[in-house]
Formats: structure tokens, C-alpha cells, sequence
């Protein structure tokens, strides 16, 4: 082949290829966001949760997640990268109950004992398993600077009822800097200073806010920055693939401080690999 004659597709195509994958997104790009697997229905814990609004009725409760970046499929798989951040939000609702009904309510459940133990607050809690033996994989969640000080786990959210923000809204919240947007981005997140004072200071008693160990409530779970922990062992036989859930946990926080799940929800079977995706990439040319 002379300098004239032109360049056979397959060797141009490949050129492109390592291009792409020699170039790096910034780590607040939008390209970096893409929606991820769909979570399974809502799982309801063991233990029975009621109300002093509907005292002989259990109460059923709906949870949400979205990933919204750190995933991508290949094939059936869904793929993530133990270097990689994900970004992950999830709510709860009660389905027959307003967020109204909801700050006027107390709730309990009962025990193995039949003896009704209430509740101080509800919160939502990350964590991570293996599906082959069912063991629990520590997930890091680093700060918006990286730091390399003490790494810490996904912190459990005291939270209220919420809705999902939509994927779009999650994307943009990742490079808002103006107070204003922020201010309007944290009426989605947290429960409004003014939901909270009404709720505390009302005249009934029977008021969960009471509980709760802080003013700041989500309603929405924002889990940012997330990623695998460096436990996970890749010294395995090439041919052994492990596969990883994530599962969002509705736990009740009860008086005599024993944490319960009242509903669970999980992701489908994930892939992390330990090492960059041009590894991969350049596996299969």
C-alpha cells in the first residue's frame, strides 16, 4: 500500500476506535450519566409496620431507585468498573397515606413477642451483596474533593416520603453551582424547612418528626460518588465472574434501638471489573 492509495475501512475504523477510547470524560460530564438497570418491586420486611392512624391495618410500603450513572449493558450483562463513581437516588412512599397523614402519625411494629415497639424515624440505607454466596461487599463513598482521608460507607438517609426526581434533573443537580438552583434542586431533595416546623410544632402528640435525630429529612436519597471497595478479590481464574447486587433497605429506626427493614428492593445481577474499560476494549480487537 503506497501513500496514494486510500486507507481499507477496517484500518480507518480501527483508528477511531483507539481514539475513543484513549479519551477521558471529565468526571462532572453529562456524558458520564446514563440511566441504569431497573430495581426489582418492593420486598416487605418481616416485621409488620402500623399506625395510630390505622391501628389493625399493616401498612404496605413502595420504594424507589434509579441509577443514574456507572452502568452500562453488554449483551444480557450489566457492566460497572470498580474505579468508576455511581450515582444512585431512592425514595419511599406509603401508598395509602399522604405526606400530610404521613408528619401527624405514629408508627410501631410489633415484635417477636407480639408487644408493639415504636418508631423513631425511618431511613434509607445502600448496601451491596454477592449473588453467588450472599456475602456483603463494602461500598466507599468519596467527597466531592476525593479526599484521601478516611473512607466511609453510604450513610443511611433519615428520611420521609418522596418522589424520584427525573434522570434529566439528576444530570444537571451534578454541575449546579448558582445558590439559586441549588436552593430549588434541595426542595426536591429535603423536606421543606416549613413541613418540618409545622410538623414539630404541632399541638397531636402522635407526630413522627419527634424522633427523627436531625432537622435536615431527606425525601430523596442522593447517593453520589460511590463506588466498590478495593476488598472485592480479582486474583480469582479469569473464568470466574462474580456478580453484585446493590439493594436499597427501608429501615425503621425503633425507641428500643434496634434497626428493622421494613422493605427491601434490589438491582439485577451486576459485573464490576477492576480495571479501566480500555482494557477491556482492547481485549476484543
Amino acid at each position: 500500500m503506497t501513500l496514494l492509495d486510500p486507507i481499507p475501512d477496517e484500518i480507518e475504523n480501527r483508528g477511531d476506535e483507539r481514539k475513543v477510547t484513549k479519551e477521558k470524560l471529565a468526571p462532572r460530564s453529562s456524558l458520564q450519566f446514563k440511566v441504569g438497570p431497573q430495581f426489582s418491586p418492593t420486598t416487605q420486611g418481616l416485621s409488620a409496620l402500623y399506625s395510630t392512624h390505622s391501628p389493625h391495618i399493616p401498612i404496605v410500603s413502595k420504594i424507589s431507585a434509579r441509577i443514574d450513572r456507572g452502568f452500562e449493558k453488554e449483551g444480557d450483562e450489566w457492566i460497572g468498573y470498580k474505579r468508576n463513581y455511581f450515582t444512585l437516588v431512592s425514595s419511599f412512599e406509603f401508598p395509602s397515606m399522604s405526606l400530610k397523614t404521613f408528619l401527624e402519625t405514629e408508627f410501631y411494629v410489633v415484635d417477636n413477642f407480639n408487644n408493639a415497639v415504636g418508631v423513631r424515624f425511618f431511613g434509607l440505607k445502600l448496601i451491596s451483596t454477592c449473588v453467588e454466596d450472599g456475602t456483603f461487599i463494602n461500598l466507599v463513598q468519596h467527597t466531592a474533593k476525593r479526599d484521601r482521608g478516611p473512607q466511609q460507607a453510604p450513610p443511611v438517609y433519615p428520611a420521609v416520603p418522596g418522589k424520584l426526581p427525573d434522570h434529566e434533573t439528576i444530570k444537571e443537580a451534578a454541575n449546579v453551582r448558582n445558590s439559586s438552583k441549588i436552593e430549588k434542586i434541595n426542595r426536591l431533595f429535603y423536606l421543606s424547612d416549613m413541613d418540618y416546623r409545622n410538623g414539630v410544632r404541632s399541638s397531636d402528640e402522635t407526630n413522627c418528626l419527634r424522633g427523627y435525630p436531625t432537622n435536615i429529612i431527606s425525601k430523596v436519597a442522593r447517593y453520589e460518588r460511590v463506588q466498590f471497595s478495593s476488598s472485592i478479590n480479582y486474583r480469582k481464574p479469569t473464568s470466574v465472574v462474580r456478580h453484585f447486587n446493590l439493594v436499597v433497605q427501608l429501615i425503621a429506626h425503633l425507641e428500643n434501638g434496634v434497626d428493622v427493614v421494613v422493605g427491601f428492593i434490589e438491582s439485577p445481577s451486576l459485573i464490576i471489573r477492576g480495571r479501566s474499560p480500555s482494557n477491556y476494549q482492547s481485549s476484543k480487537q
